[in-house]
């Protein structure tokens, strides 16, 4: 998604990310971290007598595995900047895999010509083709001027 200046990107821009599997200690890991250890995300025997029938993903999970997907280089990403629109459609269930299709939908220079704020259209896809949730992701990215230039990219 952000990989290059604000100068260079362009409306209608897209991105398609590689895939990520839903693992039980993936969800586990996110539950201890967050300390949202609801049951119908740990516990099968809860879990098979809610809507689902069986354990899913935290919602909030499945917007981090998006950041986590996406190209967010550091030289031109400065800050998380919103999110709004965002909808879970489906869910995601252990087992699942996952990738983001995502779409430059607005870019907005800010006043002083450092940064702009770039927004885009994130889904996140599951094997199946459904799309387990979509929203807007706003960023704001330097341009060339202000980019802090970095060898390494941890991924």
């Amino acid at each position: 998604m952000i990989s290059k200046p604000f100068e260079d990107i362009r409306v209608g821009d897209t991105e398609t990310t590689a895939w990520r599997t839903v693992t039980e200690e993936y969800v586990r890991d996110f539950a201890e971290l967050t300390w949202d250890r609801h049951p119908l995300h740990l516990d099968p025997e809860y879990a098979r007598r809610t809507r689902f029938g069986e354990r899913i993903a935290h919602g909030a999970l499945m917007i981090a595995t998006l950041l986590g997907l996406v190209e967010l280089h550091p030289a031109y990403l400065q800050c998380f900047y919103g999110l709004d629109e965002v909808r879970f459609l489906a869910p995601t269930r252990l087992g699942d895999r996952v990738h983001v299709v995502s779409e430059v939908v607005g870019i907005r220079p800010r006043p002083d010509g450092e940064a702009a704020v770039v927004t885009c259209r994130g889904s996140l896809i599951n094997q199946d083709g459904a799309t387990v949730f979509t929203g807007l992701f706003s960023l704001l990215v330097a341009g060339r001027a202000h980019a802090i230039e970095r060898q390494e990219v941890a991924r």
